[in-house]
């Protein structure tokens, strides 16, 4: 029992010593590194969606899947470093963003974005483990050459003065013309929807059947949605009754069902009919040439 016990401790003693010693190895280069300034002097990739895009960093140059390239001499700020088993992850932001374009109807409009690259060094798990920070320093800047300051960045001979391409000239005109756009496909689809759910409402009422047991679940469905809401226009644009209806009870007879569906189509789209009046939306005048 003792052996088992001597041995137990050795092993708590043996693993202990890597998590100190990656402890502090994390402590000093983010002490190093963390909000500083630097520029890369590889290629750097990113997709520039809002999340950090893989970069390997190795004697081959970089692999990267991200779609978007920026040439070296790029400027980062470093965000954050993650010291793994063998290897040192750099989190940063390029300093300028970039625009993308997309499509929305006839119009192709552009949006900024901010890019981020998550560089990762593999320095070999004796590195990691001896904690050699001049070892891992000098594998770092292979690659990314620090600055004190954004300025001094900037004044750097490395830094390759890429700047955010300019939106187009007119873009104010699209952004203009794409205003009164969007306000008339809102309307179409606003008064499209009064059309649609005032058919529904005739043919929910026409479809009345002169029956007790239909009648008594007509009247049973048109209750289930008296106290119905949808305060959205969005959702009362694209609001379909299949997903407000409710089930009928279990136990009802065919035609009890078949009224409590009646009855909650008519309330439904009545008041889609009603509510959709309020969802029309100012057209802006159009701009000048």
């Amino acid at each position: 029992m003792r052996r088992v016990c001597a041995l137990v401790t050795m092993v708590v003693l043996f693993l202990g010593v890597g998590p100190v010693s990656a402890s502090k190895l994390d402590d000093e280069l983010d002490r190093r590194l963390r909000g500083a300034w630097a520029v890369l002097e590889v290629e750097v990739w990113s997709s520039c969606s809002g999340t950090y895009s893989d970069n390997t960093i190795g004697p081959a140059g970089v692999s990267s899947r991200a779609n978007q390239r920026f040439e070296a001499g790029e400027l980062v700020k470093i965000d954050k470093i993650k010291v793994k088993r063998a290897r040192v992850d750099l989190l940063t932001t390029l300093a300028e963003p970039v625009l993308v374009s997309r499509q929305d109807g006839p119009f192709e409009l552009w949006e900024e974005r901010e890019c981020q690259a998550q560089l990762i060094f593999e320095v070999g798990r004796t590195a990691i483990k001896s904690g050699d920070i001049d070892l891992i320093m000098s594998a770092l800047t292979t690659a990314v050459t620090t600055h004190e300051s954004q300025g001094d960045a900037q004044d750097s001979s490395d830094w390759n003065g890429r700047e955010r391409r300019p939106y187009p000239s007119d873009y104010d005109q699209t952004l203009a013309r794409y205003e009164v756009w969007q306000a008339e496909q809102t309307n179409a689809a606003v008064a499209a929807g009064i059309e649609k759910a005032t058919a529904e409402a005739a043919e929910a009422a026409e479809d009345i059947e002169r029956d007790a047991d239909y009648l008594d679940g007509f009247a049973a469905g048109a209750e289930e949605l008296q106290s119905l809401n949808i305060n959205n226009c969005s959702t009362l644009i694209d609001a379909s009754f299949s997903t407000w209806k409710e089930r009928p009870p279990s136990g009802k007879k065919s035609k009890w069902e078949r009224g409590f569906d009646d009855g909650q189509s008519l309330v439904f789209h009545l008041y889609l009919s009603l509510e959709l009046q309020h969802c029309f939306v100012p057209v802006p005048p159009s701009p000048r040439p």
